[in-house]
């Protein structure tokens, strides 16, 4: 049974509420670390990368804060689409179409 199916036989039983989320989830922009998504001009992207302040506790897997600024400020000069997500995947900055849509001082306020 697929989860989608397991999940309408479970609201239909009354054992479990089914939410779908509809909204884009805000926070505040907190300690990091946060994630960066840079959405191609077709509106995908190709999984986000992780960074924060200071020094990176895993290398392989992280940006640095300066290489995640620059890439989100040339991804809006390019008109594409950029979101960064804090640990608990809640938007902490979105820009689109060349303009910031919420978090106009994440920069400033995380660094």
């Amino acid at each position: 049974m697929k989860f989608n199916e397991w999940a309408k036989h479970q609201a239909d039983a009354g054992l479990a509420e089914v939410h779908t989320l509809h909204e884009l989830q805000h926070a505040e922009t907190g300690a990091g670390p946060w994630k960066l998504y840079v959405y191609d001009k077709n509106g995908y992207h190709r999984g986000g990368k992780w960074f924060r302040k200071g020094s990176m506790q895993y290398p392989d897997e992280e940006i640095t804060f300066k290489d995640a600024e620059e890439q989100c400020h040339a991804a809006i000069q390019q008109c594409r689409e950029v979101r960064i997500c804090d640990g608990g995947d809640n938007l902490v900055f979105h820009a689109k179409a060349g303009a910031i849509i919420y978090g106009e001082n994440f920069w400033t306020e995380a660094s």
